[in-house]
């Protein structure tokens, strides 16, 4: 991996521990020794979450993300289900409707 490369991760890295921070979490970069031994990339105040952070030039499920946002309500929240054959569901969100989803899960009214 190139230095570059290293650099943009840490980059990523601090950038969504400063989203968690502002949805209310405790978020840091972890000490990372080559991704082994259950090392996440955030050390979060969320008990049992493990997060790896990825930036890159283009992710594909951004564009997904774009399809949603267009043909939604304006109320509605988009979320994306997908699963690559065989493999499992992911569900992605965007980070600033992290809170909205969980408290619409646990039935809690909105503010």
């Amino acid at each position: 991996m190139s230095n570059h490369q290293r650099q943009k991760g840490k980059a990523g890295e601090r950038e969504f521990a400063k989203v968690l921070r502002e949805l209310g979490f405790d978020a840091r970069r972890s000490q990372q020794y080559s991704g082994e031994g259950g090392t996440a990339d955030l050390v979060t105040s969320i008990p049992n979450l493990h997060v790896e952070v990825k930036r890159r030039t283009k992710i594909g499920a951004a564009r997904f993300m774009d399809q949603a946002e267009r043909d939604r309500l304006d109320s509605d929240i988009p979320l994306i289900a997908m699963r690559e054959d065989g493999g499992e569901w992911l569900v992605v969100i965007k980070a600033k409707d992290l809170t909205a989803v969980a408290r619409k899960i646990r039935g809690i009214p909105e503010m």
